[in-house]
Parts: C-alpha cells; sequence; structure tokens
C-alpha cells in the first residue's frame, strides 16, 4: 500500500495508484477541530507550533490524508504593506483596504520574504516536515498572481485596467508573478512538498475565460514553470470557459468545484492536468448527511478525479462526521 505522500505525488504526475488520494488542499480547519486540539484562530496565524497542531488536526483526529498551511490568502500582501484584519475563531484574515493605487508604487525584491507572517510560514512549515515527513504531504500555498493583484491594488482597478490599460494589468502581473516565484521557492526550501496557488479573483463568476486567457494564463504558466514541486491552481466557480487555456498552463493541477463541466474536464485535461475536488462544501459536505456526503464523494472518484477534495475551503462549522464520509469514500 502506497503512503499518502507517495499517493499525492503519483496523482499529481499522472502515475498508477493504488486509489485517489483525499486531501483538503485548501484550508482544512474547523472549529470542532480547534476544540479538540486547543489550537484556535487568530492565535494560530501567529504561532508556528500552533499553526502545524491546527493544519495537521483533520489527519490526527479524521484521518486526512495532508495537512496544509498557512490558512488564510493575506500573507503576502501584509508583507507588502497591506494591514489585515485577523478575523475570529471562525473567520479568516482578510485584507480590507488596498495598500496601492498603482504598480509604479511598489518594488519587489527578496527582502519582502522578511515581513511580516512569512518568515513565520516557513518556520511552520520546516516543522510540520520535520514531523510528518514520508507520513503525509506538506501542502503550502501561495496566493496567485490576479487575486494577489487585486489585493494589493483594488479588484475595481484591475477590471478597469483589463477593459481600457491592459499594460497596466501586465505591469502588476508581472510584479505579483515575482513574489510568488521568491515565496513558492522559500516554500519548496523549506519543505513543502505541494505549492498550492490561490486565484479565487479568476472565477468564472467574476471574469471570462477569454480574459483569463488573455491576461492570465500566461503568468500561471511562468509561475508554475518556476516551482520544482507539484502546483495546485485553485479557482472558485463555474470555470469551464477557462478550461482550454488552463490546459496550455502546465500546472500540475487544477483544483474545481462541482459548478464546472466535469465531464468536459476530464475529457480535456487526461494525461495532462490532473483534477481535484469537487464535493461541493456548503449544500453537501456542510449541508448534507454523512449518507449524502459519501454518495456524492463516491461519484467524484468514479467521474475520474484524481484527487478526491472538497471544492473549496472547508467551512469553520462543517461537522467532524462528514469529513470521516468524505474520506471513507476515497477507498470505496
Amino acid at each position: 500500500m502506497m503512503n499518502h505522500t507517495a499517493r499525492l505525488l503519483a496523482a499529481l504526475s499522472h502515475k498508477n495508484v493504488d486509489r485517489p488520494p483525499v486531501t483538503g488542499l485548501m484550508t482544512s480547519v474547523t472549529t470542532e477541530l480547534m476544540d479538540k486540539t486547543g489550537a484556535c484562530w487568530p492565535q494560530a496565524h501567529f504561532d508556528a507550533g500552533l499553526m502545524v497542531t491546527l493544519a495537521s488536526a483533520a489527519y490526527e483526529h479524521y484521518g486526512l490524508e495532508s495537512l496544509k498551511l498557512p490558512f488564510d490568502m493575506a500573507v503576502e500582501a501584509q508583507a507588502l504593506g497591506a494591514a489585515p484584519d485577523f478575523g475570529t475563531r471562525s473567520s479568516l484574515p482578510q485584507i480590507k483596504k488596498n495598500p496601492f493605487d498603482d504598480p509604479c508604487e511598489m518594488k519587489v525584491d527578496r527582502r519582502i520574504l522578511d515581513n511580516g507572517r512569512v518568515p513565520l510560514v516557513l518556520h511552520a512549515i520546516g516543522l510540520a516536515k520535520r514531523k510528518y515527513e514520508s507520513v503525509i504531504p506538506v501542502v503550502s500555498s501561495i496566493v496567485g498572481p490576479f487575486t494577489l493583484s487585486a489585493m494589493l491594488f483594488g479588484f475595481e482597478n484591475v477590471l478597469v485596467w483589463m477593459a481600457t490599460e491592459p499594460e497596466t494589468l501586465e505591469s502588476a502581473l508581472s510584479l505579483t508573478t515575482e513574489i510568488g516565484k521568491m515565496y513558492a521557492d522559500e516554500q519548496v526550501n523549506a519543505g513543502s512538498d505541494v505549492i498550492q496557488i490561490g486565484e479565487a479573483s479568476c472565477s468564472g463568476d467574476l471574469i471570462s475565460g477569454d480574459s483569463y486567457g488573455k491576461f492570465i494564463a500566461k503568468y500561471h504558466k511562468k509561475l508554475c514553470a518556476s516551482i520544482s514541486i507539484p502546483t495546485v491552481v485553485h479557482i472558485c466557480g463555474n470555470i469551464t470557459s477557462h478550461l482550454p487555456y488552463i490546459k496550455e498552463t502546465g500546472m500540475s493541477c487544477i483544483s474545481m468545484d462541482a459548478k464546472t463541466d466535469i465531464p468536459q474536464a476530464m475529457r480535456l485535461f487526461k494525461g495532462n492536468t490532473a483534477i481535484a475536488g469537487y464535493v461541493p462544501t456548503l449544500e453537501i459536505l456542510r449541508d448534507g448527511t454523512p449518507e449524502q456526503v459519501y454518495e456524492y464523494a463516491v461519484g467524484c472518484v468514479k467521474a475520474g478525479v484524481d484527487v478526491l477534495n472538497a471544492g473549496c475551503a472547508w467551512p469553520p462549522d462543517l461537522r467532524g462526521e462528514n469529513i470521516v464520509a468524505m474520506i471513507r469514500a476515497a477507498g470505496a
């Protein structure tokens, strides 16, 4: 039988596996797990040991086959001068105000890796790797170029630039891609097995597939090509129109939810890009019964997902019995 790390890495590389791995490639934390471990938000955002304890809790208590840290998407923006709202026990840090109005205001060099919580996250990756090496894979995350641009300059601004000032958008995406390359490189050095790239702002509910293909896909290609370990890009919502462009980026895996045309994705990506997903986080994983979760997750496996995963980050009020049902389905 394969161990959990070998199984995920094989699945992301289109190699034979005994069964799909069942993972939490986005944030996999619940208030129930906080109660079980004593590690809670927001304190765990500022303590490497608590971060590892909470990131690994779903493995320790339910048998999930990965751990993922950090939990939020505000690390890079904070390092560049944004002041996050660090959230509560049941909500994640958010950037409330963008720190820049124009890419020309921002300078990028490796010194940003010494700022904010970046050193703490890298320390936590190292702690997790030493504790769980060859047991479960350490998945760490960076914010993708488009979503980080939206955080730094404002989502409304980047949409305006997309329509009227494409050269300004290109400047922003070039800068944020370089930040992603540097931060991902340090995560690899710290011990990460997989890099998850969060691109919520690329959702098909927010931008068209043509806009993704014209402006963003090439930066995903540059970023993924620069990372020496497998990459998983997560994009929320319906990304059916993005699929042909995603195929050309070279990302190891696309994480998607059930709003996307899954059969089309299966046909398009077979042997090219692994698919992770796509158990709906709210209507099935949170609000369904364990039996409904199990049946839906079995359907994902039968449909051919390479990695069984929720369609997005876990809601904090998710019940443990439903997590266990999803995990059990991976071996069905």
